[in-house]
């Protein structure tokens, strides 16, 4: 699906999903061709446009605080990509987090990238394989809020 119809929500709060795991909550930073870039709590999240089933924006304009930076938050870093196999390709080698949450959600070290699947090593016992269709989102844990306050 094209979501170019959202350009003038980037920078705004957005809902993705209206429940369940793959719900999620964010500021809307940047619209690709095949993924959106959402600024959450848990840090940027990249989300595959093929899973999207509902977007939702608010009708009137948000009174709460819509930004997730406090003083000493450090500047967000958005990974550049013309596409989502790309953007897999600029985080190998990188910790990352695919699925938010589930049973098949992941956090490991992004190890190769092929045109149908990726090798994760996970916590530094595993490989596993990961088919690209079945990644919805992902996130590189250097942006991560949580990972930061968590070394506090």
């Amino acid at each position: 699906m094209d979501f170019r119809f959202l350009e003038k929500s980037c920078g705004k709060m957005i809902q993705i999903e209206r429940g369940g795991p793959d719900q999620l909550e964010g500021k809307l930073l940047e619209i690709r061709p095949d993924h959106l870039c959402i600024e959450t709590q848990d840090g940027v999240m990249y989300v595959n446009s093929n899973h999207i089933k509902t977007i939702s924006e608010p009708i009137l304009m948000e009174i709460t605080n819509q930004g997730t930076e406090t003083e000493d938050s450090k500047p967000l870093v958005l990974v550049e990509a013309e596409n989502f196999h790309q953007l897999l390709k600029n985080l190998q080698h990188k910790l990352v987090k695919i699925n938010q949450a589930g049973p098949n959600s992941l956090e490991g070290v992004l190890m190769s990238i092929r045109d149908d699947s990726v090798t994760i090593v996970h916590k530094m016992k595993d490989y596993v394989h990961y088919p690209l269709f079945h990644i919805k989102t992902i996130t590189w844990i250097i942006n991560s809020h949580k990972q930061e306050e968590k070394k506090k």
